[in-house]
């Protein structure tokens, strides 16, 4: 039984999973800030399970990339709520958690990749491409131009055509770089991390790690860190 919590992007949204079977989840679009609404959230959706903190095995989270003050207010959450109760945190990507909460639907068995993505602003976007079916890494995590993205996907396809999906609230950034590029793709930018995807991600790569030693991934400097380097 395991607790997943996501506040990396726009949306926030809590679980409690048997291993990757639902009990109870919500996902919120609520505009407030994740400070306000997160905590809230966690709350209905345990007693929602019927679960104390006692029944559960760890806590999942997304640890970025995405927002930065997201990604702080859920991990200082997480680590809280872990700390407190005694239980291991499984830190996620939040791409690859965007990746996990979509399927693959009408393709026919043909190659597909997702590229999950999230806007950084000015033309750039923090994304991966993966494998569909096996969710192989193709591009790494990282923080890319969109336009040295699609120089990464150009170089990883070739000469094959698959299937290509991009998905997530950065896909119309990266869209305009993909038509002048000659690549042919779908668009879903209203695709938004789910509980089911952080446990399909948490299931994938199970790494239970101190709750003090979790750390963020922002893939970029923030800009507290930029003022500091000068």
């Amino acid at each position: 039984m395991i607790l997943v919590c996501d506040t990396s992007n726009s949306t926030c949204c809590a679980g409690v999973y048997d291993g990757i079977k639902a009990v109870a989840y919500e996902i919120s679009m609520d505009t407030r800030t994740h400070s306000e609404t997160f905590m809230p959230l966690v709350d209905r959706v345990m007693k929602a399970a019927g679960v104390t903190y006692d029944d559960l095995f760890a806590i999942a989270v997304t640890v970025g990339p995405g927002s930065f003050t997201g990604i702080r207010i859920g991990l200082a959450a997480v680590k809280g709520m872990a700390l407190a109760s005694g239980r291991k945190v499984i830190p996620v990507s939040s791409t690859l958690a965007l990746s996990m909460s979509c399927e693959i639907c009408d393709d026919y068995g043909r190659e597909t990749l997702f590229i999950p993505c999230f806007d950084a602003r000015n033309d750039r976007v923090f994304a991966q491409i993966t494998d569909a079916r096996t969710h192989e890494t193709i591009v790494s995590e990282d923080a890319y131009h969109a336009s040295e993205l699609v120089k990464q996907l150009k170089r990883k396809i070739g000469i094959t055509k698959p299937r290509i999906i991009v998905i997530g609230n950065g896909a119309d950034t990266v869209k305009g770089y993909m038509e002048e590029g000659g690549i042919r793709a779908e668009y879903a930018p209203g695709c938004v991390i789910s509980p089911q995807g952080i446990a399909l991600a948490a299931a994938f790569n199970p790494v239970l790690t101190d709750p003090a030693k979790v750390e963020a991934c922002y893939c970029a400097a923030s800009r507290a860190q930029r003022y500091q380097n000068g």
